[in-house]
């Protein structure tokens, strides 16, 4: 997964101006057609204007989105069903989106989580989670202290049973040293297992500090299921 996070996520539903996809390739700028709300036009060329086309530090924008998180969910709201939709068709392609039934209120949640980016320990969750630096699951194998800059580690995560079965997950890595997010999207895991696992490694490599991930059911309200955090100490070149 060395790619950059879309920040499509809502971006491009929330009509922020830029879509970043898994080839770190940048689209057209899509643009949500506001009625007669030349606020809500001029909050997104903001965004248009000031926000790179690609950066690999999240953490400007999430602090921005987090400011005009009144604005943000008011552009949302705007938006049609129909565009909803798109956008989430075109942000998530290749994904199943039927189990979301109302599409403005999922996106909500998900430009909501994307901002807070950090695990809530009392959060209530039906599974657990662990991070690994091997594909195999066990009870023995510890996260070494010592993680290479780009290498893969697995956030195995078990359902025991309590979540319905699906073929997708929402998953969200994030530095919670920094508070920034390093990847947010949908993945694919077999529905025929309770245990399952994702892996990942950031663009620009790992650096020291405490790290956060967390899977949701791709629902309307982006329910929790797993979370976990992992501490690097030494990162080596």
């Amino acid at each position: 997964m060395k790619f950059l996070m879309p920040i499509a996520i809502g971006l491009v539903c929330f009509g922020l101006g830029y879509f970043i996809a898994p080839s770190n390739t940048a689209s057209e700028p899509i643009v949500i057609e506001s009625n007669n709300d030349q606020t809500g036009n001029h909050f997104i060329q903001n965004f248009q204007q000031h926000i790179p086309v690609q950066s690999e530090n999240n953490i400007e924008l999430q602090q921005q989105l987090k400011n005009q998180m009144t604005q943000v969910n008011a552009v949302i709201d705007q938006a049609t069903s129909k565009q909803m939709d798109q956008y989430l068709q075109q942000a998530f392609s290749g994904y199943d989106l039927s189990a979301i039934r109302n599409k403005h209120e999922f996106a909500k949640h998900l430009v909501g989580e994307f901002v807070d980016a950090k695990n809530k320990p009392d959060e209530p969750m039906s599974g657990r989670a662990t991070v690994m630096a091997h594909q195999e699951y066990g009870g023995e194998n510890v996260l070494p202290r010592d993680i290479y800059k780009g290498q893969q580690l697995f956030a195995h995560f078990d359902t025991l049973g309590k979540t319905p079965s699906n073929e997708q997950v929402f998953v969200r890595w994030s530095n919670q040293t920094t508070g920034e997010v390093l990847f947010f999207m949908p993945q694919r895991v077999s529905a025929q297992r309770e245990k399952n696992w994702v892996s990942f490694s950031p663009v620009a490599g790992w650096k020291p500090g405490h790290y956060d991930v967390k899977y949701y059911q791709m629902n309307d309200q982006l329910e929790p299921i797993a979370q976990t955090s992992f501490y690097i100490q030494n990162v080596i070149q």
